[in-house]
């Protein structure tokens, strides 16, 4: 149920973010870069996050007894 939902999340997450990348909204605008910066310090970009985020959840649902 937990992974599910979070799989659900992110995918709201996602399109949340593709939205505001498409605004022309000038908080819209700060919001991305600011999201993008943080990763930058990690070394990620959004699309990295996202793609980590899938293989955990994939890890997580493996690991599940049948």
């Amino acid at each position: 149920m937990y992974i599910e939902q979070m799989e659900s999340m992110m995918e709201r997450y996602k399109i949340f973010m593709k939205r505001f990348e498409l605004s022309d909204d000038f908080m819209a605008q700060m919001a991305v870069e600011q999201m993008k910066t943080q990763l930058g310090q990690f070394g990620m970009t959004p699309q990295q996050m996202f793609d980590q985020m899938n293989m955990t959840l994939d890890r997580m649902r493996s690991q599940i007894p049948d």
